[in-house]
């Protein structure tokens, strides 16, 4: 076993985690839209909304840090 396969595999294995925490986000965001606020024990859209909030009130430091973690989604 090199190396490359093993940071292969690790890539993998987070990007597989990503990927279902992406969906659980999804579904409770369905699910608090559906079912009302605070359904699932947490408020996830207004999670959501404090995020967006806080980059929007960082100025240059939001803006950038929300740019690094756009372009760290895309990959």
């Amino acid at each position: 076993m090199n190396v490359k396969s093993v940071f292969s595999t690790i890539g993998d294995v987070v990007s597989g985690f990503a990927g279902v925490l992406g969906g659980l986000v999804t579904v409770g965001v369905m699910a608090q839209i559906i079912f009302g606020a605070g359904t699932l024990g947490m408020d996830i859209v207004g999670n959501i909304a404090a995020l967006v909030s806080t980059f929007l009130t960082g100025g240059l430091t939001g803006l950038l840090t929300l740019i690094v973690l756009l372009a760290m989604w895309d990959k």
